[in-house]
């Protein structure tokens, strides 16, 4: 049976929201997912934090656009109920030969948690909160290593629109997706607007200087790794 992830499930009786003030139950187990093209299948594991309640699990995968039709990935089950305090899996399954294989793909997984109906009270406000996380799909063949990103990183300095941007060209079969990324002037450490927006595997991404920066500054930037902790810390000199 498939279900349609825009329609409230019956069984849920209440508010469906997405949530990000709202803490989940029902988590993944890591903060981003690798699946690679030469695995049978890539396992996700999650887990109910909840010791007293029951929760059913809807799930789904999207580009980075929102589509979630015609995508080369197949994840199961859509739908499923992971016991008080236990674990659960999904499955993901990479569709042969329908990822490019000359670079990573970038997927988002949504993991939606429905709360059990509360049979003391009626009228019960109750919250199904959505998790996103990425999924990075690697084909079989790439060459580098996706370590090798943090150093590979390149960066301009532009003017367009009477604003300096900073631009970051990525010559590598990775997406880099910045957990440090500042700038260091006059003694002030500014963070860049936009930071979550990843550079993609041989792209560029801009970011738009904060006001005030100009003449010689030393730019920050590390890179959350594949296991979702942060790389070490570079630091170059760029004249604006």
């Amino acid at each position: 049976m498939k279900f349609n992830k825009k329609v409230v499930v019956p069984m849920l009786i209440g508010l469906l929201i997405a949530a990000s003030g709202v803490q989940a139950a029902v988590r993944p187990a890591l903060t981003r997912i690798v699946a690679l093209e030469s695995d049978k299948e890539t396992p996700i594991k999650l887990i109910n934090d909840d010791k007293n309640h029951d929760y059913l699990v809807q799930s789904w995968i999207e580009d980075q656009q929102g589509n979630d039709k015609g995508l080369p990935l197949i994840l199961t089950p859509p739908l499923f109920k992971i016991s008080a305090g236990r674990e659960g899996r999904l499955r993901m399954v990479i569709l042969p030969g329908k990822i490019p294989q000359d670079r990573e793909s970038v997927y988002w997984l949504w993991i939606q948690e429905i709360p059990p109906v509360s049979k003391s009270k009626e009228n019960q406000l109750q919250l199904a909160v959505r998790t996103r996380l990425k999924v990075f799909v690697r084909p079989t063949d790439l060459k580098e290593k996706s370590a090798d990103t943090l150093k590979a990183l390149t960066w301009q300095v532009s003017h367009e629109g009477g604003k300096a941007w900073l631009v970051a060209k990525n010559p590598t079969e990775y997406y880099a997706s910045f957990s440090e990324l500042s700038v260091s002037s006059a003694g002030k450490k500014l963070p860049l607007a936009g930071k979550n927006t990843m550079v993609p595997a041989k792209g560029e991404a801009r970011y738009a200087l904060p006001a005030g920066v100009g003449g010689s500054s030393q730019l920050n930037y590390s890179l959350i790794n594949d296991f979702g902790g942060d790389t070490p810390i570079l630091h170059q000199t760029v004249t604006f």
